[in-house]
């Protein structure tokens, strides 16, 4: 069964499952009336891993990191979540703690919703389960291979990794293409699992195999975001790859 479209053109689910972005507004719009406003100062943790008090939290301001302990019990960077995000109901659906620590980057202005109430908003509109379960299943998808990734990953690797969480969903190779280190150099290397003389060094690296170019302190431009995803994912750089396959 492929998508269907409405008289008025808007695109529904298909089988595919693909979540679109008018499926997380009309459930948005069903929660509104539930959701209150609430806000997190920079560095403050929204909840720690093993956590089980649980909230849905729709971010309108500020940025959210998202932090794993390792198979080797180290902080790894997840990703970064940005303004429009919603998360932080999986205990909602399993009953079980987080499985992973949220800190606010920057001063977060958030709205937020309580067990209660999101019980009843899925009792009056169950679509609202769909579309949250998409969203947790794709996020839990993405963070269970980033823990795998980063484990196996030399330092390069784990750099790319960690880049490529700030990329936007979609890169297109454009030249303006920024990225901003979402904390102190120091710090984005501890989440890593790294000393920081080695983030250095794995960033200059990128710099002298033109996958990146230093702007400023903590800010780089992404010359190839393909060179920089493929290095993410432990796959070699595509010079490498050609080379392998003439050989």
């Amino acid at each position: 069964m492929r998508d269907q479209l409405h008289g008025d053109g808007r695109q529904t689910l298909g089988t595919g499952g693909e979540l679109l972005p008018e499926d997380v507004h009309r459930a948005l719009d069903v929660l509104s009336p539930c959701l209150r406003a609430w806000r997190c100062p920079a560095g403050r943790a929204l909840w720690t891993e093993g956590e089980h008090s649980g909230r849905l939290v729709v971010l309108d301001r500020g940025r959210v990191k998202i932090l794993r302990h390792g198979p080797e019990g180290r902080m790894l960077l997840m990703y970064v979540l940005g303004p429009g995000e919603v998360f932080g109901f999986l205990p909602f659906v399993d009953g079980g703690p987080y499985p992973a620590t949220a800190v606010a980057l920057d001063d977060v202005e958030a709205r937020v919703m309580g067990r209660t109430a999101l019980r009843d908003a899925l009792r009056d509109d169950p679509r609202i389960a769909l579309v949250l379960l998409q969203a947790l299943g794709r996020r839990l998808r993405e963070a269970f291979a980033r823990v795998e990734a980063l484990a196996e990953h030399d330092a390069v690797g784990r750099v790319a990794a960690g880049l490529a969480t700030l990329l936007p969903a979609e890169p297109r190779g454009d030249p303006l293409l920024l990225l901003q280190l979402p904390v102190p150099a120091y710090a984005f290397a501890a989440e890593l699992g790294i000393e920081a003389e080695t983030l250095s060094r794995a960033l200059r690296k990128l710099v002298a195999a033109g996958v990146l170019h230093r702007v400023a302190a903590g800010r780089y431009q992404v010359l190839d975001p393909p060179s920089l995803l493929r290095r993410a994912a432990g796959r070699p750089p595509a010079s490498d790859a050609k080379q392998s396959d003439r050989s």
